[in-house]
């Protein structure tokens, strides 16, 4: 009787580990594949039924008179391997608004307590009331609408905003006569620590917010090359001119417009008319 040794082969902790790897890998893709079926799913019932969402940004308190502007579903309109990029670009956008508010406070102390500029102060909150809009429109609103759409002319828009931005922080971030920032902190460090500790928030705010707009322009572009896209001035061109003669609003003043024009040739016509007749029976 013949016995058959059986030998087991013992499994080895990389390869386990690999696998283990592999099935999370594969876990995360499917999740990653049933989020965007779903978001597909509801933007095509919106789309039949005719609805479109409620706005629901800028989060505002029910007691204040005022409505959100625009609608911000980063789970439901953008697709699922550029949420964390979009996600990332929106915090970098809430850090550099900390960064404006903190910067009110801080050169606002600095003026009252270590003989700061008033300038620097009233230049804080201009920045913060004129930033705080803008930013959110030309470069976080654009890289939103290029991902969810995408669009070649958002990209662009957002890659050159964002880069000016990113210059105009650095400066911020130092202190240069435009904010607190690290020259005027240290100044304030000599003679009043407790307000150069104030205002280091500021401070670490726009350098936070300098480093993160430079990720953003980075990881962004990185996506926008790795998808095989290009830099296009006609396909940017041709969405824009698209998106223009596409709105109503623009239709209506171009109808206007090219009624009073034809209007105007008509008068001119006949005024030209007449004067004609007019002239003929005199001679």
């Amino acid at each position: 009787m013949i016995f058959e040794a059986q030998t087991t082969v013992p499994i080895n902790e990389e390869e386990l580990f690999r696998q283990q790897e592999e099935l999370r890998r594969r876990e995360q893709e499917l999740i990653r594949r049933q989020q965007e079926l779903d978001n597909r799913q509801r933007q095509q019932q919106r789309s039949a039924n005719g609805q479109r969402p409620p706005h629901n940004w800028p989060p505002l308190p029910k007691i204040i008179p005022l409505e959100p502007c625009f609608y911000q579903d980063i789970d439901v309109e953008i697709p699922a391997q550029f949420q964390e990029t979009v996600r990332l670009v929106y915090y970098v956008y809430l850090i550099y608004v900390l960064a404006l508010s903190s910067n009110v406070m801080g050169s606002l102390l600095y003026f009252l307590f270590a003989e700061g500029s008033f300038g620097l102060m009233l230049l804080s909150i201009i920045q913060l009331i004129l930033f705080t809009p803008c930013a959110f429109l030309l470069w976080f609103r654009p890289v939103y609408k290029a991902f969810r759409d995408d669009s070649s002319f958002n990209f662009m828009m957002f890659f050159l905003v964002l880069f000016l931005h990113t210059i105009f922080c650095l400066v911020q971030m130092l202190g240069f006569s435009y904010a607190v920032g690290w020259a005027n902190t240290l100044e304030a460090f000599k003679g009043h620590w407790f307000i150069g500790l104030i205002m280091l928030i500021p401070t670490f705010s726009f350098t936070i917010a300098f480093a993160g707009m430079c990720l953003s322009l980075f990881k962004v572009h990185s996506f926008y090359r790795g998808n095989g896209n290009g830099f296009s001035i006609n396909k940017a061109r041709q969405e824009f001119s698209n998106g223009v003669m596409s709105d109503r609003n623009v239709q209506n003043a171009a109808n206007q417009a090219a009624r009073v024009a034809a209007a105007h040739a008509v008068n001119e016509m006949v005024n030209n008319g007449e004067d004609f007749k007019y002239f003929k029976y005199i001679l």
